[in-house]
């Protein structure tokens, strides 16, 4: 209906937009790969690091007090973690930031955290999310090692 009245929908303005910050998103995800180079074991020293290369993670906490994800701000551009990239969804960062404090595989799923020096709940979304990561990881040591696959 919007074509034959010569009008633009809400989800081509959207597209249109996220293919115009393509560059902004790259240079995002660059400084987020750089950061979780240096495998920071919190999601304040990830969010400080991300600060010194001008990256400003803002997290984002419902009314319950529970955190729901990420917001990128860089150059002006104000984004979703995961809008800049799939790799940089709430609950992928936590888990890796997780792992990386412990320096083993992730067994349980994390209900709290600390951030920005008080303690958030995780949502029922982002927790979920993090456990299909988990097991995903899980099923790919197990598939690539061959345990119990009887070979």
């Amino acid at each position: 209906m919007a074509q034959k009245l010569g009008l633009t929908t809400v989800q081509e303005v959207q597209n249109q937009r996220l293919l115009e910050l393509k560059g902004i998103r790259q240079e995002i995800k660059n400084i987020n790969d750089k950061v979780l180079g240096t495998k920071p074991k919190s999601l304040d020293e990830y969010i400080h690091k991300m600060k010194e290369h001008r990256v400003n993670v803002i997290p984002t906490i419902n009314k319950s007090n529970q955190l729901q994800g990420f917001r990128m701000e860089y150059k002006g551009a104000n984004l979703k973690a995961s809008q800049v990239d799939r790799c940089m969804s709430g609950n992928r960062l936590i888990a890796q930031i997780s792992q990386n404090r412990s320096f083993t595989v992730l067994k349980e799923v994390p209900q709290s955290l600390q951030l920005l020096n008080k303690t958030v709940q995780l949502s029922s979304n982002l927790t979920t999310k993090i456990a299909k990561d988990i097991l995903k990881g899980a099923i790919k040591i197990v598939r690539d090692t061959g345990i119990g696959m009887g070979y």
